[in-house]
């Protein structure tokens, strides 16, 4: 059976909306099936999906092992991570693997200035084994950690700035900050950590998944974050001494909830995809776009080529510039049979160029 530990960590909130949001478009979005993956045995779970500056798409995926709650653990499987490039024709290549017993599943991932790949892990285990932390994956394939974070939180995006990785925590509703130098950096603290990024609590109220701070995403010195369980997309300045400013609401709307990777166009207007459509269709998902002025427009909901989408990525050379890369994360292919893959949809400006 597939591993369930964390079913309601990552649990779909489907909200019923008898009506599209003010702005929802109108136009025909037709997507193309760039890359798909396996599923293995007992199912798969792609996370993270990240571009290169040559064109290249990085997706992390986490093959889930053997688990049953009534069988001793000593038989159960173990997840394996796999880091997959994905070139601009759809050819897919594994470039690492992480052994991830028998709690750990990778999370974002994220490229450097110098193109080098960077992969966030997540330990749900107690004792934990894998740890809680980002990974650097070498041209040998071995993966290397660079940033080790305290158990207890539960690092999910990813994103460089100014030369220092930011990486989101879902459990504590916080944003870790750290320069990654030879060594494995270990910071004390959280660079920033508010009550607006903190997770619902699902024993208290059931719409709620447990997942805060999600997706992160900068618009020069500022950093957006997308809070799953309210909906809510929180701005956040970078001050010039390099510490966070007062955090501000831009946007929280019901439509939003399990709002999961944000990305950035050329216009300034910040595409999200959210796990859960409004439909209750199956597949589900949705994606949205956010003006500057923090006007939300709905893209597509529903539309049957999502399957609990999780990242959004712009090309990033003048073939692909013109096209959203959507990571559909496919959490319940071990039930319905889907397999995570790649959605290309074209549209009508370019990314904004990572710094």
């Amino acid at each position: 059976m597939k591993r369930l530990v964390i079913t309601l960590a990552l649990a779909v909130v489907l909200l019923v909306a008898p009506t599209a949001p003010a702005g929802a478009s109108t136009a025909v979005w037709q997507p193309s099936t760039l890359a798909a993956f396996a599923a293995g045995d007992y199912g798969a779970f792609l996370e993270g999906l990240a571009a290169d500056s040559h064109g290249n798409l990085f997706a992390t995926l986490t093959t889930w092992g053997y688990y049953d709650e009534n069988v001793d653990p000593s038989l159960w499987g173990s997840n394996i991570g796999e880091v997959w490039r994905v070139a601009r024709n759809g050819h897919i290549a594994l470039v690492a693997t992480m052994d991830l017993s028998p709690n750990g599943m990778l999370m974002g991932v994220a490229v450097d200035s110098r193109d080098r790949v960077y992969v966030a892990t997540y330990d749900f285990g107690d004792p934990q084994t894998v740890g809680c932390g980002v990974y650097r994956v070498d041209p040998s394939g071995s993966m290397v950690k660079v940033i080790a974070i305290p158990a207890g939180s539960m690092p999910n995006g990813l994103a460089f700035h100014d030369g220092r990785a930011y990486i989101t925590d879902s459990a504590l509703g916080a944003v870790w900050r750290a320069r990654i130098g030879g060594g494995v950096a270990s910071p004390a603290a959280p660079w920033f950590q508010d009550a607006l990024l903190a997770p619902g609590d699902p024993a208290t109220d059931p719409t709620k998944a447990g997942i805060g701070a999600n997706g992160i995403a900068f618009r020069g010195d500022r950093a957006y974050v997308s809070v799953s369980d309210y909906g809510r997309i929180v701005r956040i300045a970078v001050s010039a001494d390099g510490s966070p400013g007062a955090p501000k609401i831009f946007c929280e709307q019901p439509e939003l909830v399990t709002a999961d990777g944000v990305a950035f166009d050329a216009r300034s207007r910040l595409w999200i995809t959210t796990n859960a459509g409004t439909t209750g269709g199956s597949p589900s998902g949705a994606l949205y776009r956010l003006s500057s002025s923090g006007a939300l427009s709905q893209i597509v909901d529903d539309p049957g080529w999502l399957d609990y989408p999780v990242m959004p990525v712009f090309g990033t050379t003048a073939r692909t510039s013109h096209t959203l890369f959507i990571a559909n994360g496919a959490y319940f292919d071990y039930e319905d049979g889907a397999v995570p893959d790649i959605q290309a949809l074209p549209v009508t400006v370019p990314g904004l160029p990572l710094k």
